[in-house]
């Protein structure tokens, strides 16, 4: 029976403790140094180890500070159709939002044909920043039609939106169809993000309609791979 590589026991072993719970978010991990005797292993297998820990989301590292732990990672369903923001609450986080850009513009070829739009009608560009906790989890660029949502600019869009156009345009979201993909973070997304560019992200493309079969929104999003655990619940 083949050996498990020591690098593979001291990430193992970190694994186990931070699943357990007995390494608290934030917390510094023991020092490289500290590692290597404990495992009785070489700086350099440690630091093969912190690499791997890094790259599966456990901890994160800071320059000449050291590794410490990563924040849990949300826990996000994709077998029912929820809003960031309440789906933020159902995990005891609080939502917020930061409003980036908003325009009128004319769509380009995938929204008219996801909205089924006619590429002259208007379209309102949304971009925010999703945070749980104040921290950044995803950037937004939402797609509306201007003759559904005409005068959305003077709403407050700091909140849901979804209860915003169920309350104001008595729009309710009834099923969306989407699709996601891994990616890596442009430089514009790394700054929105507070991540590194090129760092792992989620791509979320997403059409969602009303009851009568009428596209109200299509969605980008930019998730940060390093704060998102989708689970999906399949039945025969």
């Amino acid at each position: 029976m083949k050996a498990v590589p020591r690098y593979s026991q001291i990430i193992n072993y970190y694994q186990g403790l931070i699943e357990a719970g007995k390494l608290e978010e934030g917390q510094q991990m023991p020092t490289e140094e500290t590692i290597g005797e404990l495992f009785g292993v070489s700086r350099i297998t440690v630091r093969q180890a912190l690499d791997g820990l890094a790259q599966a989301g456990y901890i994160y590292k800071i320059q000449g500070k050291g590794s410490f732990i990563s924040p849990k990672k949300a826990d996000m369903q994709l077998n029912h159709l929820i809003g960031f923001s309440d789906e933020m609450r159902s995990l005891g986080l609080a939502p917020s939002n930061l409003l980036v850009d908003l325009q009128l513009v004319f769509p380009n070829e995938t929204v008219a044909q996801q909205l089924k739009l006619d590429p002259k009608q208007k379209v309102y560009y949304i971009v925010r920043v999703r945070c749980a906790d104040g921290v950044p989890m995803a950037v937004e660029r939402l797609h509306m039609p201007f003759y559904r949502f005409a005068g959305i600019e003077n709403q407050d869009l700091s909140g849901s939106v979804y209860a915003l156009l169920r309350e104001n345009y008595g729009c309710e979201s009834c099923r969306a169809v989407q699709s996601i993909q891994a990616g890596a973070a442009t430089g514009q997304e790394a700054k929105l993000l507070e991540i590194k560019p090129g760092a792992p992200v989620l791509r979320i493309c997403r059409t969602t309609y009303e009851s009568d079969g009428t596209a109200f929104e299509y969605v980008e999003s930019v998730y940060r791979g390093d704060k998102y655990v989708f689970n999906v619940t399949l039945e025969k």
